[in-house]
């Protein structure tokens, strides 16, 4: 029997057990890494691989379906998910060709099934046409939301949540944006260093890093690096954050001394931030309502070097802090989460419409409660990583309109992206996830 390749094979595991397990396939590829021992070029090629799989699903389910007579549904699901990884390595990996994409895929299948599966994933396979533009996909012309659904495996009604916002203009390079590998982004922790002095160290240890946007933190480099690997992260220096998130804590502007809540704050990302923004000068109590996930948020201040952090098991519509407590608020509201679909491709096969009147009601009930211990004059930001009409604009409304909250203007960093006094809008896009911030001010 031929040797399988053995990172190919743990891609297919890691996508069965993604399916079946409903965890976010970040946590799947970590749960993987941290029971295999591959190099640094397998470890790159594997999260590639998912990752890439991911991100295309639909795509790759068509273009099956194009070659193959049956439905899919009568693949057995290793099956699909191997024929699936070859058609993903045929036309979008450059370093793999053709026929080591097939002889491989073909071993799997005779591991992970039988002789006669195998040849069926050869017969697939050997009738894929040589180009990708041979494929026939249906016309933008025709049907423009039909073409950038299959193309770039995006939920049509995705699609038209999109438009709803911000028109069809970018609706095209949205779609785009979302199959696209993105840059990775850290945020330098200031207490410990400066983006100068954290680019060199990193260069040293063969990471290129460059500061690409406006937000003083940021660093950006190439997503092939592995850098939960990287000493200098398990020093402290840096955190994985989108340059976005980070702007949640400049419109929060957060002061010395200081008493502030972060709701919803696992696994301590913005909190961290917070601490680090303030130079550990202020006191922050950090909410999240699953005890699991607590220890991540105790872990990063740790990590970081981070003082006077509290977390706080609760749940966000019921904190147990008296009224008119904290100086600033900041709450970052669970969300469908459309704004990071580059970063998560797996929430679009997640997330569904009828989910959202389900979430803009917790969000609003949150943020009921925010106000409640919010002091009075005090600033609560209100923030999702997403773009719908439900989450964003029509939960910040209906506080403005009943005047619970008034907005109010953010620092000038903000202003790129203001779309209205107080609220801001990033699209997800080139070095942006997609987030809506609102900034209030309690009367």
């Amino acid at each position: 029997m031929a040797k399988v390749d053995i990172v190919r094979a743990a891609v297919i595991n890691t996508l069965l057990r993604w399916e079946t397990g409903k965890l976010p396939i970040d946590e799947c590829i970590s749960r993987t890494l941290k029971r295999k021992t591959y190099s640094t070029r397998g470890r790159r090629f594997f999260a590639y691989l998912v990752y890439g799989i991911i991100r295309n699903l639909d795509l790759l389910d068509y273009i099956i379906s194009l070659y193959f007579k049956n439905s899919l549904d009568e693949l057995p699901r290793p099956i699909l998910y191997i024929l699936r990884s070859a058609v993903f390595q045929i036309y979008f990996c450059d370093i793999v060709t053709i026929p080591a994409a097939v002889h491989t895929s073909v071993d799997l299948a005779r591991t992970f099934g039988h002789a006669g599966l195998a040849r069926i994933t050869n017969a697939v396979l050997r009738k894929l046409p040589e180009n990708f533009e041979d494929i026939p996909i249906p016309s933008k012309e025709k049907d423009l939301y039909e073409y950038l659904s299959i193309r770039y495996s995006i939920p049509k009604w995705i699609l038209h949540e999109f438009t709803q916002r911000f028109g069809n203009i970018e609706l095209e390079d949205f779609a785009l944006s979302v199959s696209e590998i993105p840059y990775l982004s850290i945020r330098t922790n200031m207490m410990l260093t400066c983006p100068e002095e954290l680019e060199k160290r990193l260069k040293k240890i063969g990471i290129e890093a460059q500061h690409l946007t406006p937000v003083p933190e940021e660093l950006s480099l190439n997503s092939t690096y592995l850098l939960t690997d990287c000493p200098l992260m398990r020093q402290g220096l840096y955190t994985i954050q989108d340059p976005a998130s980070m702007l949640s804590v400049y419109a929060l502007n957060p002061q010395s001394g200081d008493l502030i809540l972060d709701i919803c704050s696992a696994p301590g990302t913005k909190t961290t931030h917070i601490a680090e923004f303030t130079r550990n000068k202020s006191t922050i109590y950090s909410v999240e309502i699953h005890p699991g996930r607590i220890r991540r948020i105790h872990e990063n201040i740790q990590r970081l070097k981070c003082k006077d952090i509290f977390p706080v098991c609760s749940s966000g519509t019921d904190l147990p802090f008296p009224d008119e407590t904290f100086d600033r608020i900041l709450l970052d509201a669970p969300c469908s989460g459309l704004g990071t679909l580059r970063r998560n491709p797996d929430i679009k096969y997640n997330i569904k419409q009828e989910a959202l009147p389900r979430l803009s009601k917790l969000q609003k009930s949150i943020l009921t409660e925010a106000c409640r211990v919010c002091k009075k004059g005090g600033i609560i930001v209100y923030s999702v990583c997403t773009f719908t009409k439900d989450e964003t604009l029509n939960v910040v409304n209906e506080f403005i309109e009943e005047k619970k909250l008034i907005p109010i203007n953010g620092p000038e960093l903000l202003n790129p992206w203001k779309i209205q006094t107080g609220q801001y809008q990033t699209i997800p896009k080139n070095l942006w996830d997609g987030f809506f911030l609102t900034v209030f001010q309690k009367p």
